[in-house]
């Protein structure tokens, strides 16, 4: 059964609604009473390895030979399916999801952790959510498990690179579900001015430019006699940049349509016959709908490329590696929330 927390300033509901499908999900995450997130998930992850094959869909839609994420109980090994010990699969949410309330330290506010890991063949995935009592929110993925039993250019076993593009979907309800836009963050330059937001007023598939320090916010438009609209910022973390066969894009913004954009329809491109790639996100997601003043959906691909230690530190089973990204609140509060710390004094 879903449970929920009420930590470090924020309250919000966990789930996996499918315990052979798409992930962890949170739900309906508050922070000082004011809404943020209505529900964010990593459904599924697109591994392309070298010499295009295979192309793996794993999680939510499974297909090019890929499998859904399934639930395993936290005390479960970092091992391959095949070698998981009885009883390694969870039965329910209540089995398969970790909850820690950790107090502030010296350096780092109170945070409530949610997390649980999945299965997938031999890989093993860990979704992680953390919310901080200043108002971030980390969502990271961890991996692990053992390498895929293909030849590598050394001609060994597991030794063949790949990328791992995870897809995060982000339905955010800044304040209230309608009435909120995205905005594109970039540094054009260094004279005054010069730092630009850009409104993104119809559906688009957008890219980071890092000499830009591209970020995106998200809005909600009624300034409630305040100077400067309440906010979140998507500040993007990826290891690399989009391939542009297999995944095309770092962030698409689209309208609210509920499940019928989860992310399950996801699989072979028509030109690419049997290849998984991310184009339904951009031929059926960003159709030309208005998403000004919309309650609006940002899709956020996480990229990180594995290259593999096969012969070394990940001969028998890869150690956890995890990667993340963050969203901040911008303008969200009136001031600069207190007592973050336990120091004497409170600082600030």
């Amino acid at each position: 059964m879903p449970g929920t927390v009420n930590y470090a300033d924020w309250k919000f509901s966990w789930s996996i609604p499918d315990l052979q499908g798409g992930g962890l999900v949170v739900s309906k995450a508050d922070f000082r009473g004011t809404r943020v997130l209505y529900r964010g998930s990593q459904p599924f992850v697109l591994v392309p390895y070298h010499s295009d094959s295979p192309t793996f869909k794993d999680g939510l839609g499974a297909q090019c030979g890929g499998l859904p994420y399934t639930a395993l109980k936290p005390s479960a090994p970092n091992v391959p399916s095949w070698n998981l010990p009885p009883g390694s699969i969870a039965a329910n949410d209540n089995q398969a999801v970790v909850v820690e309330n950790a107090a502030s330290t010296f350096t780092d506010p109170a945070k409530a952790i949610v997390w649980a890991k999945f299965q997938v063949g031999n890989y093993q995935y860990i979704h992680r959510w953390e919310f901080h009592a200043d108002g971030a929110i980390h969502a990271e993925v961890g991996l692990g498990g053992q390498l895929l039993g293909v030849l590598g250019p050394d001609g060994i076993i597991g030794g063949r690179g790949h990328v791992h593009n995870f897809y995060f979907r982000l339905d955010f309800d800044i304040v209230t579900a309608a009435g909120n836009l995205v905005q594109r963050f970039g540094h054009k330059g260094n004279a005054m001015g010069d730092d630009k937001l850009t409104d993104i007023k119809v559906e688009a598939k957008e890219t980071v430019n890092l000499q830009e320090f591209t970020t995106w916010r998200v809005i909600n438009k009624t300034l409630l006699n305040r100077d400067v609209p309440r906010s979140y910022e998507l500040i993007p973390c990826t290891e690399g940049a989009a391939d542009g066969t297999y995944s095309t894009g770092d962030v698409w913004v689209v309208r609210y349509k509920g499940p019928a954009e989860y992310g399950q329809d996801v699989g072979p491109d028509p030109n690419l016959p049997g290849k998984c790639t991310d184009h339904v996100l951009g031929a059926n997601y960003v159709n030309g709908e208005s998403v000004d003043g919309q309650d609006v959906v940002v899709w956020y691909c996480l990229r990180g490329h594995h290259f593999p230690r096969h012969l070394s530190e990940e001969k028998k089973v890869l150690p956890y590696h995890f990667i993340g990204f963050h969203m901040e609140p911008r303008d969200f509060l009136d001031d600069t929330p207190r007592n973050l710390y336990p120091t004497t004094p409170p600082s600030p």
